[in-house]
């Protein structure tokens, strides 16, 4: 089970580009994260509001890596959308 800290939202051409770290409640004391985009103003925590949600399997050694991760996530799906 992970602990969900709070969303931040960045907006990206265009795009509201929601990420959160959440660290790993095991032994490790590593972090991940999770990324929604939206169009902007949409409520990202509707399933029926979101453009695309993704996370990954890898484990970051601090939130700042996990967030920094998520962020360039985020961009390369908007990038992705816009294309």
């Amino acid at each position: 089970m992970e602990k969900q800290e709070n969303w931040s939202t960045e907006f990206y051409k265009g795009m509201d580009v929601h990420v959160t770290v959440m660290q790993k409640e095991d032994a490790s004391g590593r972090w991940d994260y999770t990324v929604r985009v939206s169009e902007p103003g949409a409520d990202s925590s509707a399933e029926s509001e979101l453009t695309a949600e993704s996370g990954d399997d890898g484990d970051y050694q601090s939130a700042e890596a996990a967030r920094a991760a998520a962020l360039i996530r985020g961009y390369a799906m908007v990038d992705q959308l816009r294309n």
